[in-house]
């Protein structure tokens, strides 16, 4: 509040108040000085001394409500009220805003009429007129006089210079900007700031603070914040620039949407309606604009503050001289800030603003303010931002800038931009090599936000002829991380499929047999932690070694010359196909190399990390996962599962992928003996594709287990012999994979059927002694042992003990769980329990009945 006069408070300011208060429609927050002074001015024109008052702020402060209190305490003492309103775009008419002032003929006398209708045309006769009117204190309340059309703001400014023969007041109301005001009107507030006696008074209206918005909210009785959350309020005003219009229809929107919202809904919905508030605010505002200030407006929002204004000013084709004043319009209208260059200051989203702009001018502006930004050096996050709505460039940058944008939004996880920052560039003409590692970085985008589109990116980048090798081997890694296992078979044949140099032996050796494969002498040695060393063989494929040694680890075939050929897939660079290597890191295990298995695993999974794959990544925490588990490491097991879930979410998983980490979920809580939380697991829904992978062989055997040591030896009969079939259609019958023989033999021996239990345990026996691990052959043993109340039963437990002596972790792990499992299977022993029943068609097991 700016200008001098007498700060006592008048006699009837309390009544003054009171009287006003039934005719003003809502309460005023945080204008208590100001209101104090509209009530000192009406008693002085009350009294019959004239008094300008200018009311100033930015749109939405309040001043046309504080403007309507100071007409309702104006009438409560008697003064005599007229009112005008300016309108944008301001009127053509002449004295458009000056009619509005004119009094019904009811009210006036004729003399002041005539002299009105005298007046047409000439600012003298209006001055005259108005001044007529004053025969008693009258109050001219003008709001937004920054639309009066000039010839009204010549009247206005004559009034001014002739108040002293008059009991007539001036309340009026102007937008400004720390102290800008339009030029429109700039000549007429410095006339009011001249008025005699020095009685004028400037209240500039400022943001709202935290109590101030608090009290606001807790008007309507919404349930907000504890007034002591200070941060949260301080939030609230800062998001909605303390503008009490802003705070106005936010509360109206949340009232009228209010049902049973608690308060956090509330910070959210309040958060959400200021955004949309602010935004319908600058549309509004940018509708009043001349077409000089809009044209400015649109520019800087496209720019998004990455040209200097000078530059934007050329490019919308707004001449120079015009520019400080455009530049002061849109100030003064709260569109844009004081910065250098200015930036929106309401809301981001340049969509409204855009509105009713010519097409092909706009599709220019984005592609002039885009190269100009990029000469400038511009921040390139931002410039990303402006290369999202232009048309083909055609210019090598934009690529490059697109890339190394998506490359840092992927690091802080923000996958779908990275998407669309990838998809932007591969609409530049981009040559066919560039074209597939583009295709490549979208793919690894799309895995953790949309995979389906990853697929498709995927099979258009192999089915190029251009694509470098080690983008093909990449593009190969990422579809087997993301899908089924089963097709690490074919992978060599689908990575090279259009290579002609190589695609004819590679294809032919993803068919291979594992008879077929030519060894080359080298280290067998058994020993668990045995270390990887000698050269890489040249001649052999990674892909296809790795395949042979999983066909052939399958069917228990020579567990030396599997070792040996998982040795020579992880001895290739690690610049190579990731895949083959976790296969091999994976059959390693089966090997009961668990040491040699896990050191390599760490470094494939930090050439993943190093390649920014995190479907990679997550794939190799879960296979990290497992190989702890079967190390007797269930507590690290249960930190890569924990690394594992923060990566990917669970709805963007490959169902198969999803089925192989529910399986090691479910272990893990049964080895940890918390069968509650196992329970829950096993009964949530998987996608019905999950079912027909082979991952879904692991979350048969992990639910027989948990059905076990629960003590339904029928249900957990019934999941194992599921779990076995399907191992039988894919002719696995390595029992280091999954013991499922020796967990139905001891499901049978609690259903009472101890001959067919006899069976399994003797044709679980001959495999697991073919293939010859101590680990498959402990499992076996110590099933028959501890589920077994016969003399020689001790000899069994003792002997696979014995056999895990190597490994005290695993060995307390494995005797741990089996020992749960032989008590669960002696809960409803019954010698003549009928036949157990059958597994649903679909393959779903009832967990917990």
């Amino acid at each position: 509040m700016s200008g001098t006069s007498d700060s006592r408070p008048a006699p009837c300011s309390r009544a003054l108040r009171e009287r006003a208060a039934r005719d003003d429609l809502a309460p005023l927050y945080g204008r208590e000085a100001e209101e104090a002074a509209l009530v000192h001015m009406t008693a002085r024109l009350g009294a019959g001394t004239p008094a300008v008052t200018v009311i100033h702020g930015s749109p939405g402060s309040g001043r046309t409500r504080l403007l309507r209190h100071g007409t309702a305490l104006a009438r409560a003492v008697g003064i005599q009220v007229l009112t005008a309103q300016g309108s944008a775009p301001s009127s053509p008419v002449p004295f458009a805003l000056v009619r509005q002032l004119i009094p019904p003929r009811s009210t006036t006398p004729g003399p002041s009429l005539a002299a009105a209708a005298s007046a047409e045309g000439s600012v003298q006769g209006w001055c005259r007129a108005l001044q007529s009117t004053a025969h008693r204190p009258t109050l001219l309340a003008l709001d937004d006089v920054q639309w009066a059309d000039p010839e009204s703001v010549q009247v206005i400014a004559g009034l001014l210079r002739r108040l002293a023969s008059v009991p007539l007041g001036v309340l009026l109301t102007v937008t400004s900007a720390r102290g800008e005001f339009p030029d429109a009107c700039a000549e007429l507030l410095d006339q009011a700031a001249a008025f005699r006696d020095g009685t004028e008074l400037r209240l500039e209206l400022g943001p709202l603070g935290a109590p101030e918005v608090r009290a606001m909210c807790a008007a309507p009785g919404l349930p907000v914040p504890a007034a002591s959350d200070g941060i949260w309020w301080e939030g609230a005003a800062r998001l909605s620039h303390g503008s009490p219009w802003l705070l106005r229809r936010v509360l109206s929107e949340l009232r009228r949407e209010r049902g049973e919202r608690h308060d956090i809904g509330l910070r959210t919905a309040f958060t959400e309606q200021i955004a949309a508030a602010r935004a319908a605010r600058a549309a509004e505002s940018a509708a009043k604009l001349a077409a000089g200030p809009l044209a400015l407006l649109r520019g800087l929002a496209v720019c998004r503050g990455l040209v200097a204004v000078d530059r934007v000013a050329a490019l919308v084709g707004l001449d120079e001289s015009e520019l400080p004043g455009a530049l002061r319009e849109l100030r003064v209208q709260g569109l844009i800030d004081f910065g250098e260059p200015p930036r929106l200051r309401l809301t981001d989203d340049t969509a409204p603003l855009l509105v009713g702009m010519d097409g092909d001018e706009r599709r220019r502006l984005h592609v002039e303010a885009a190269r100009w930004a990029h000469r400038c050096d511009a921040d390139e996050e931002v410039l990303t931002a402006l290369l999202l709505n232009t048309m083909v460039l055609g210019e090598p940058w934009v690529s490059s800038v697109l890339r190394r944008t998506a490359r840092t939004r992927l690091e802080r996880g923000h996958h779908t931009e990275a998407a669309e920052l990838l998809e932007r560039a591969l609409r530049e003409p981009l040559p066919p090599t560039v074209r597939a590692e583009v295709l490549l970085e979208a793919a690894e985008a799309y895995t953790m936000a949309a995979p389906e589109a990853a697929d498709h990116r995927i099979a258009e980048l192999l089915s190029g002829t251009q694509a470098r090798p080690h983008v093909r081997t990449a593009a190969g890694d990422l579809l087997l991380a993301r899908g089924e296992s089963d097709a690490a078979l074919n992978v060599p044949a689908l990575v090279h499929a259009n290579d002609r140099a190589a695609s004819a032996d590679i294809r032919r050796a993803a068919r291979l047999r594992p008879s077929d494969i030519v060894h080359r002498p080298g280290p067998t040695a058994q020993d668990a932690g045995a270390v990887l060393h000698g050269p890489p063989d040249p001649d052999a494929d990674p892909a296809a070694l790795a395949a042979a040694a999983w066909r052939r680890t399958m069917r228990c075939d020579d567990v030396s010359e599997v070792r040996e050929m998982c040795r020579q897939v992880l001895r290739a660079p690690l610049d190579g196909a990731l895949f083959p290597r976790f296969t091999a890191c994976c059959v390693l295990s089966l090997t009961d190399a668990h040491g040699a298995a896990l050191s390599e695993l760490d470094a494939t999974l930090a050439e993943a990390g190093h390649r920014r794959s995190p479907a990679l990544v997550a794939w190799g925490l879960v296979l990290r996962a497992r190989l702890n588990l079967r190390a007797g490491a269930p507590d690290t097991a249960a930190h890569d599962l924990a690394a594992c879930r923060s990566l990917p979410p669970p709805e963007v998983w490959h169902p198969s992928r999803l089925a192989i980490l529910r399986a090691t979920q479910i272990q893990l809580l049964v080895v940890r003996e918390r069968y509650g939380e196992a329970d829950r697991l096993a009964g949530e829904e998987l996608p019905l594709r999950a079912e027909e992978s082979s991952a879904w062989i692991h979350v048969l055997y992990t639910r027989a287990q948990l059905l076990l040591c629960q003590g339904n030896p029928r249900q957990a009969l019934a999941a194992a012999e599921e779990c076995g079939r399907r191992l039988a259609a894919r002719e696995w019958g390595n029992p280091a994979l999954v013991a499922w023989r020796s967990l139905a033999a001891l499901a049978l021996r609690g259903c009472g059927d101890h001959d067919r239990a006899a069976v399994l345990f003797a044709e679980e026996s001959r495999l697991a002694e073919r293939w010859g691990t101590d680990s498959a052959l402990a499992w076996t043993e110590l099933r028959q042992g501890l589920g077994s109340l016969t003399p020689q039963a001790a000899r069994l437990t003792e002997r696979g003990l014995r056999r895990l002596g190597w490994a005290p972790a695993a060995r307390r792990l494995v005797q741990s769980v089996v020992a749960r499992e032989a008590a669960g299977s002696r809960h409803e022993a019954r010698a003549d329990t009928a036949a157990p029943a059958a597994v649903p068609r679909d393959g779903r097991i009832p967990v917990n009945p």
